[in-house]
Formats: C-alpha cells, structure tokens, sequence
C-alpha cells in the first residue's frame, strides 16, 4: 500500500493563522486610529493657540495705544475692558465677553467677534491694576480658550489659558 501525502492545512493550523492574520489587523486598526487622534488634538491644539495669540495681540495693541482705562475700575476686575480712545469715531474701544465669544466694539460701531467658530471663550478677566495717581496705568488680562467639541470626542478636547500685563502708554 502506498501512501500519497495530501498537501494542505489542518483544521488548528488554519486556526492559527486566522488568529494570528486577526491579532495583525486589529494592532494596525488600533495604531492607524491612535495616529489619527493625535492629529487631531495637534489641530486643535493649534488653533487654539493661533487664537490665542491673536486675540492677546490685538488687545495688547489697541490697550497700549488707549489714553486710559474706563472699566473696571482701579482694584476691580470684570469680563470688560473698555479703553478710552484717542479718535473720537472709536471712543470707547470695548472687549466684551458676549455668551462664549470676545467682542470689540468701536464707538458705535457694531461689536466684531475676535475668536474662531471653533474655539470658545471660557474664561476672561480684565483686573485694573493701576496706582491712584495714574503714574502706572496697568491691565492684567487672563483669557481661556477652549476648542470647540459638539461630539464630546475626546480628539477634539483642548482648552489654554493665556496671561498678559499690559502698560498704557497713551499715544
């Protein structure tokens, strides 16, 4: 009696290599999506910074540039910054927290939204620190942004405070 060798899998090799083909596929998924998640905390980490830097710099700007501090007044602190302006078509300048967004009025012109539709402002505090005398006209300004999130994914979650003191010099 001869016996032929039949070339083929066995029932617990197959096994393996289902198990093993699988254990690969799932380690690529999970690394594919850990790399796309951080890409995406990176973007909103960026564009939280990216607001957050513009929005000092323009308040830095336009309050350096103002004559005096109309509110709060010295030793308070608010969510409102209002400036007293050298140009009567934009006096008072005015930084707002509107709902979840920082606004600058000029005059009477209307208020203009200063952060992105994707970030929100969470926290803004203007603390009048100038002396009686007016020999140190100073404003301590602490703002918080944090990356818009409908889908409460956790990518998405950023938030950032920023810290400034700023000096009038009153051109």
């Amino acid at each position: 009696m001869s016996h032929k060798k039949i070339k083929g899998f066995t029932l617990i090799e197959m096994l393996i290599y289902i198990t093993l083909v699988a254990g690969i596929l799932i380690t690529a998924t999970s690394f594919a999506w850990s790399i796309i998640d951080s890409r995406t905390k990176a973007h909103a980490a960026q564009e939280i910074q990216q607001n957050g830097r513009l929005i000092i710099n323009k308040i830095v700007n336009e309050t350096r540039s103002a004559l005096n501090i109309n509110a709060p007044v010295i030793g308070a602190s608010g969510s409102q910054l209002s400036l007293e302006s050298s140009d009567g078509a934009t006096d008072p300048i005015i930084f707002n927290l509107t709902g979840q967004d920082l606004t600058i009025q000029r005059g009477a012109g209307s208020a203009i939204n200063l952060n992105s539709d994707r970030v929100l402002v969470t926290g803004l505090v203007f603390e009048n620190l100038s002396l009686f005398n007016n020999k140190s006209r100073d404003v301590n300004l602490t703002l918080t942004l944090e990356h818009l999130n409908p889908d409460n994914r956790q990518s998405w979650e950023y938030s950032e405070t920023f810290r400034a003191t700023i000096e009038l010099r009153g051109i």
